[in-house]
């Protein structure tokens, strides 16, 4: 059998509207942990828009992270203690670990950017340290978890 079109057409398929993304770290426990694996779906499509809680891939500093989106475009985000604020409103947040460390801290995004923590905020480089991230630098929204096969989930929390 031959085996060139198959792989052929994975390649093809995953260039234009999706990829798998290796996890790297605990930055994102307890919902993603090191070694695992996620399939992402381009954002470029109308369909796939980015809402809070959504967990993305983006490029930055030269690599790829995996973080969730926790301010959408145009909206101020404040940290205080351990919480986090919404234009002003708490965030309830139910899948997060570890705050630890954490400064007070107020970020702006503007009309195309977004705010991107790790669940694990206590070993997370994320947008406290780098700021917002413009949509251009993200790659896509992890739809589900799909290595190991034992953890097969979907990421999407709506």
């Amino acid at each position: 059998m031959n085996t060139v079109l198959p792989s052929f057409l994975q390649t093809v398929v995953n260039l234009l509207f999706s990829a798998r993304f290796r996890v790297y770290g605990n930055s994102m426990l307890p919902s993603l942990c090191d070694g695992e694996s996620v399939f992402v779906v381009r954002t470029r499509f109308k369909w796939n828009i980015l809402r809070r809680g959504d967990v993305v891939a983006f490029q930055q500093s030269g690599g790829i992270y995996i973080k969730r989106v926790i301010g959408l475009p145009g909206e101020d985000i404040k940290i205080i203690g351990s919480n986090v604020y919404i234009n002003g409103l708490p965030l309830t947040e139910a899948y997060t670990q570890g705050i630890s460390g954490v400064q007070d801290n107020e970020w702006f995004n503007g009309l195309d950017e977004y705010f991107l923590l790790g669940d694990n905020r206590g070993d997370s480089t994320d947008s406290r340290t780098f700021g917002s991230v413009s949509s251009d630098l993200i790659i896509g929204r992890a739809w589900f978890l799909c290595w190991p096969p034992f953890r097969w989930r979907p990421l999407a929390i709506r």
